[in-house]
Order: C-alpha cells, then sequence, then structure tokens
C-alpha cells in the first residue's frame, strides 16, 4: 500500500496502480533529479517487525503454491530509525545536517510528529545558488516556509510492501527516497534506490510479484 502526504495530512491511500491512476488526474509536476551520491547508507534490518497479521494478509494475497523464492517488503531492507528535519529547524540547521549527513532526502514533520513533506540536498543546493545563506531573515526563516506550500507531497509506502514496486515508484516519480508509514501514519523507516539496488544484488532471488 502507498500513500501521498502533504502539508495538509494524507491525501491519499491505496494500491500502486490506484496512485497511477489518481496522478493522471493531477497537474504534472516538475521532475526532479537526484545524484547518486548516498554511497554510505546502510541496509537496516533491526528495529522494527510488521504483525504476523499483516505478514500473513500479504502472504494470502499473493500465495504462489509452486513458487519458493524469497519476497523482500520493505521493513527487511530500510533504514530505521529515521534522520528527521522538523518543520521549525532554520536553514542554518538544516545546512548543517546536509553537511554533516551523507543522505540525499530528509523527511519533515511537524509538532505532532506528523509527515508533512520532504527536502532534498538538490532542492536545498539551488535555494542556496539562488539565495545565498548571507541574507539575516533567510536565516531565521523555518523549513516550511522556505520550501513546502500547497503543492506540497511526499510518496509513502507500509512496511509490508514488495520493494520491486517501491521501485517501480521511485523510478517512474524521479523519487530518490520513499518513507516507510504505518496505517496510523507513524513513520518507521525509509528506503533510498541505493537500499534497493544492495537488496537486488545481495540478497537470494526476489519474487517477480508485482
Amino acid at each position: 500500500m502507498f500513500a501521498i502526504y502533504t502539508p495538509n495530512g494524507r491525501t491519499f491511500s491505496g494500491p500502486l496502480e490506484e496512485l497511477y491512476r489518481v496522478q493522471k488526474t493531477m497537474v504534472s509536476e516538475k521532475s526532479r533529479s537526484f545524484e547518486e551520491i548516498d554511497e554510505l547508507s546502510l541496509i537496516n534490518k533491526k528495529g522494527y517487525k510488521p504483525s504476523n497479521k499483516a505478514l500473513d494478509a500479504y502472504n494470502k494475497v499473493i500465495s504462489k503454491p509452486d513458487q519458493k523464492e524469497l519476497i523482500c517488503h520493505a521493513y527487511q531492507i530500510m533504514t530505521s530509525p529515521v534522520e528527521l528535519i522538523t518543520h521549525s529547524d532554520v536553514l542554518t540547521s538544516v545546512i548543517e545536517k546536509f553537511t554533516r549527513l551523507p543522505y540525499q532526502e530528509f523527511p519533515i514533520i511537524n509538532s505532532q510528529q506528523q509527515l508533512i513533506g520532504s527536502l532534498s540536498r538538490q532542492q536545498l543546493y539551488e535555494y542556496i545558488l539562488k539565495h545565498g545563506t548571507t541574507s539575516k531573515g533567510d536565516k531565521t526563516k523555518n523549513v516550511q516556509t522556505l520550501f513546502l506550500n500547497e503543492q506540497s507531497k511526499v510518496y509513502t509506502a507500509e512496511p509490508v510492501t514488495d520493494i520491486r514496486r517501491i521501485a517501480a515508484l521511485q523510478v517512474n516519480n524521479h523519487l530518490h527516497t520513499i518513507p516507510i508509514l504505518e496505517g496510523n501514519g507513524k513513520m518507521v523507516g525509509i528506503i533510498s534506490r541505493t537500499d534497493i539496488i544492495k537488496a537486488v544484488s545481495m540478497d537470494p532471488p526476489l519474487s517477480l510479484w508485482c
């Protein structure tokens, strides 16, 4: 299952096919490109385990008696806990976090710990090139004021989601990361392109079900 979050909350929840149908009715947004320099991102398989009920429900949907291949889900390869940016962080603290950590994108949360957007390294660089960092006013403005608006949105997936479907969403929407949220909106991890590449190259064969 996938979802879309905006500064106003969750605006979509459903399977990938339905998400694509919804997108066809929306205004096309400017594509974002990302540099693949997130080489330090590590696969983190600890700290989260979905309920047996969720796993059983998923396996019943796709069960194939003759198929023995491993099905790899989001929770098995996601990085957890997640490094975050809060809506009230100022520009200087955001620059410091991108300088200190190798990640290409950070989810943005509000004071209630709810996902409201994301900020990529490229977005930050483009802002600095255009506005610089010397303006006292910009230094004290928060992330939500500088980088979020009514058109801002972030795609998410649930923990028990096939990583091939996550990869398809990333490719089709030019995304570098996908936050992993439970159905109640609680963020439990994040998956980057690097995480999926490592899983495909290191783990046993994946199910071809998509």
